[in-house]
């Protein structure tokens, strides 16, 4: 018997329904690997992707990421948090890019037209989904536009490699932001499983994740054609001798029995040298990450890089920044020249002086080493300076050194912060560097946070004039109360 209309049309329905859903991919990892201190570095990285026509029946991509990304007209947005500074003398080379300390908004934009509003957008809904005051990132004070950093880069010494001139980068940061379970519940929330099930599983005690040594957590959200794609990542540093380490792989090996039901995808990576071995979530495999996790591997970074102040009282000061070449990897590589570029905003209060900059090789100043340089200048109050500086670190050099004097600002007494005597933080400066032989891509490297002294006033002479002032006036006005309102005839009674 030939089937109905009615059953034909509901099988297609659910036909259409399948596929739809098979078009929408969410795989999830985790990558051990293990550090010389007796630590342990666990990046755990979350996948989605859907199509935009997809967009109300989403199931395994967050629709508030997704609608972010679309509602703002971006080509790419990312978000940031970090806690704790990576470092890398002690451990060596991040299995991914570990962040500055604070909140970093980067987002990018196909024309002008669309990037003043969208970033507005962005911006805004991006503070209320992960509990952040990112709403501060509207004002043009904090907001930046680089020309050369967070653009893709193949270590050529042009300005714009692989993008398109009309694309505009935007980005901001708030180095004084706080990070806590605040925000890594709500980044939780975008998951499809939550912590419920799969990998995030290990991530639901929260002070074992803000107990680690450092915490790099964020999203990244952009358009593959019609695609919508998100990524979750999230990195933290763990002594392997304590039991929130314990606690953490015990969760990763019970992830293959609680599986996540919308993951298409569940793996465990860990770091063996320069290979990198997975595993599936299998319980003959969970038996052995143990010894695999406790193997310390030497991946030493090739350059070690320091940000300092230097100059004394509340008038003028400096900025140095020193780049210094692994000895093992200079002797390793002897022959390669290594191409930086530095991306430095500051705030408007920090008024540089260009003609200051010096360049230092091995303690020896160099004239016309840089291969280009780009300075925005600040406005008070309105926009803040920029500098993005390229060049290359010869084969035959073991330290370069970059410095710069500034002044320090006036700033009104509404302008400063609660704590007022405790400084300034200044934003975290990226150096991003490629090997000119060998490499396949750049390494980027945030730069130590900076804490500034501004002249600040006595805010308790303030207090003092407040007090005083409300004192005598009130001697004055109850002493005048008193004399117009005592009766005569009660003057000599006593109780």
């Amino acid at each position: 018997m030939p089937p109905s209309p009615a059953s034909s049309l509901v099988i297609l329905l659910v036909l259409l329904a399948s596929s739809a859903r098979a078009l929408e991919t969410h795989d999830e990892r985790v990558t051990l690997t293990p550090l010389l201190d007796g630590s342990l570095a666990l990046d755990f990285a979350f996948e989605s992707s859907s199509t935009r026509d997809d967009a109300r029946h989403r199931a395994k991509t967050s629709k508030t990421l997704a609608s972010t990304l679309t509602t703002s007209d971006a080509a790419s947005l990312e978000v940031w948090f970090g806690r704790g500074r990576w470092n890398a003398r002690r451990w060596g080379t991040p299995p991914s890019t570990a962040r500055a300390i604070g909140a970093e908004v980067i987002g990018r934009w196909r024309a002008r037209a669309l990037a003043g509003e969208g970033w507005r957008r962005a911006t805004r809904t991006l503070g209320g989904t992960f509990c952040a005051s990112l709403r501060a990132m509207d004002a043009g004070a904090v907001t930046t536009e680089p020309a050369l950093g967070f653009r893709p880069w193949d270590g050529d010494e042009r300005g714009r490699v692989g993008t398109v001139d009309e694309d505009v980068v935007k980005r901001a940061s708030l180095p004084g932001e706080a990070v806590c379970v605040e925000n890594l519940a709500p980044w939780l929330k975008q998951l499809p499983c939550r912590d419920r099930a799969g990998l995030a599983k290990a991530l639901k005690t929260a002070h074992v994740v803000f107990g680690a040594r450092h915490v790099t957590l964020g999203a990244r959200m952009w358009m593959d054609g019609d695609t919508v794609r998100t990524e979750q990542t999230l990195m933290m540093v763990l002594r392997s001798d304590g039991d929130a380490f314990r606690g953490v792989m015990d969760l990763i090996k019970e992830a293959g029995a609680n599986a996540c039901v919308a993951a298409d995808s569940s793996r465990v990576q860990i770091h063996d040298g320069d290979e990198v071995r997975t595993f599936d979530l299998s319980a003959a495999n969970a038996r052995a990450l143990d010894a695999w996790a406790m193997r310390p591997v030497r991946r030493a970074p090739k350059l070690f890089i320091e940000r300092f102040l230097t100059g004394t009282g509340n008038e003028n000061g400096g900025i140095v920044i020193d780049v210094e070449r692994n000895l093992e990897e200079k002797n390793a590589h002897a022959s390669s020249p290594i191409r930086i570029r530095l991306f430095q905003p500051l705030p408007w209060f920090v008024r540089l002086y260009m003609h200051t900059l010096s360049v230092e090789l091995d303690g020896e100043v160099v004239r016309g080493a840089t291969e280009g340089i780009r300075y925005v200048p600040a406005k008070d109050r309105v926009r803040s300076s920029l500098l993005e500086l390229q060049m290359v670190i010869p084969s035959n050099a073991s330290t370069l050194r970059l410095s710069l004097d500034f002044d320090k600002g006036f700033l009104r007494s509404r302008e400063f912060p609660p704590d007022a005597n405790r400084g300034f933080d200044l934003p975290s400066a990226r150096l991003d560097y490629f090997a000119l032989e060998g490499d396949a891509r750049p390494s980027s490297v945030y730069l130590n946070g900076l804490l500034l002294l501004l002249p600040t006033p006595d805010f308790s002479m303030v207090y003092n004039a407040v007090a005083l002032a409300g004192s005598a006036l009130s001697i004055l006005v109850l002493t005048t109360i008193r004399s117009l309102t005592v009766r005569e005839a009660w003057r000599d009674y006593k109780v």
